[in-house]
């Protein structure tokens, strides 16, 4: 933990300023770095999301930073996400929600990233799920990710992952509001102008 307090709002809070995203993110990554992601991530919840393998943390993981920042429930999701050899990458935009990404590797138990790219962009047009798909929706805006980046992706902004070839590549993310809510995807499919 960082030490930092900060005052608890009177009222619950819906959606983190970046600065409270980057606290949770060095707060999250601490527990990771402590503890097995067995203990961390709820398995059972692991699922396809528009291309990748998604699962949440565990929700006596989570409540402490919901009640720490005096959070609604749905004001924060953390998930470590894994992209495969040849995931092509979706270009999308959450118009709502922003997020954190810190890109995993050995100092948190998991491989290092191979072959992996990411993009942020804020020129963007919105196209079929399909149009958004690969390195092509992305144009040249694709950058090479390690261990230990963080890739912030605002609100409203087009954003993607993508291994190119053999490799795999593991991030958690941490957004605020929850994207994949039961009553709204916050999610739009799109390309680089």
């Amino acid at each position: 933990m960082t030490g930092i307090s900060y005052p608890k709002p009177t009222q619950k809070v819906s959606k983190v300023s970046n600065e409270v995203l980057e606290i949770i993110t060095d707060e999250f990554i601490d527990i990771l770095r402590r503890k097995p992601g067995t203990e961390i991530f709820d398995w059972s919840t692991k699922k396809d999301y528009h291309g990748f393998e998604k699962t949440l943390i565990r929700k006596e993981i989570l409540q402490p930073f919901i009640e720490r920042y005096n959070l609604e429930p749905e004001a924060l999701e953390i998930s470590i996400v894994l992209i495969k050899s040849n995931y092509p990458g979706s270009v999308h935009v959450h118009p709502i929600a922003h997020a954190l990404c810190p890109i995993l590797g050995e100092a948190e138990g998991f491989p290092n990233p191979v072959n992996a790219y990411a993009l942020v962009e804020e020129n963007w047009s919105p196209v079929s799920e399909l149009d958004s798909m690969g390195m092509a929706a992305g144009k040249d805006k694709w950058f090479p990710i390690s261990a230990g980046v963080r890739v912030y992706n605002p609100t409203n902004v087009a954003h993607g992952f993508s291994v190119q070839g053999e490799g795999q590549c593991y991030f958690v993310c941490i957004q605020s509001p929850n994207i994949d809510q039961a009553t709204h995807d916050d999610w739009v499919p799109a390309k680089v102008n």
